[in-house]
């Protein structure tokens, strides 16, 4: 024979239950929100001036958006020293140095 079994969940647990849900998705959506991070020869500014050559030299535009080449982004910085690493010395966020690139 089979009961039927009611809970009642009050406001205050309903919140913290939303809270909770909601703090779980967020951990999970950035999960994969790391940083770009390179090391490289010099300073800050030695950095900077590496991006800025290789941004002039292969910038295009996509849907009125300026963007360059993933792969040719990747190769100009790289010539320069410049090497994608987690846990490297220059944070392109950190810096306000984001670039928007296509593959």
């Amino acid at each position: 024979m089979l009961k039927k079994i009611t809970v009642t969940i009050g406001a205050n647990n309903m919140k913290g239950l939303f809270r909770i849900l909601m703090l779980s998705g967020l951990a999970i959506a950035c999960s994969g929100c790391a940083s770009t991070r390179y090391s490289g020869p010099g300073d800050v500014q030695d950095f900077a001036a590496a991006r800025t050559q290789c941004y002039s030299i292969l910038k295009s535009t996509a849907d009125n958006e300026p963007t360059v080449d993933c792969g040719a982004w990747t190769a100009c910085l790289t010539s320069k020293g410049y090497v994608l690493d987690r846990d490297g010395q220059f944070d392109v966020d950190d810096l306000g140095m984001r670039v928007s690139c296509t593959d």
